[in-house]
């Protein structure tokens, strides 16, 4: 019968872990948001710290991805992917560092950086005012 690698256990993963990952990433820069830290990829947020909350377990991250892709992640595993109510609304899960190793940690975040750029054009663009057209629309 093969033996298990036996060897010292992991560390648990933290927030410097997906910093490091994040930063070795191309057009990454570190922000804040909300507070806390973040990462965004060109224009767009990808990784964030949650404004801690009673319902946000500790050592957690928020990625974007969307809500079909997150239906999946939660259903096939519950353990490391979860929402608050707060959180359900937006496209995107949050993710218990303590669930992955830093392999996933790199697929995850990977993943995310991959949905942020995609959707760059789409993101924050300029509305126009809704005074102007609706004085025009009333003359």
């Amino acid at each position: 019968m093969p033996k298990k690698k036996s060897g010292p256990p992991r560390r648990p993963l933290s927030f410097d872990d997906v910093r490091e990952i994040a930063l070795s990433m191309p057009e990454v820069e570190e922000v804040t948001a909300y507070g806390m830290p973040a990462f965004k990829a060109g224009k767009t947020r990808f990784v964030g710290q949650p404004v801690p909350r009673p319902d946000v377990q500790p050592n957690s991250i928020g990625v974007p991805m969307s809500f079909e892709e997150r239906a999946l992640m939660l259903a096939s595993r519950p353990s490391v992917y979860y929402l608050t109510d707060h959180f359900a609304k937006y496209p995107g899960v949050l993710v218990r560092l303590a669930g992955v190793d830093r392999k996933e940690l790199r697929e995850i975040l990977n993943a995310a950086w991959h949905y942020a750029m995609e959707h760059q054009t789409s993101a924050r663009q300029p509305r126009r005012k809704a005074g102007a057209g609706a004085a025009k629309a009333r003359r």
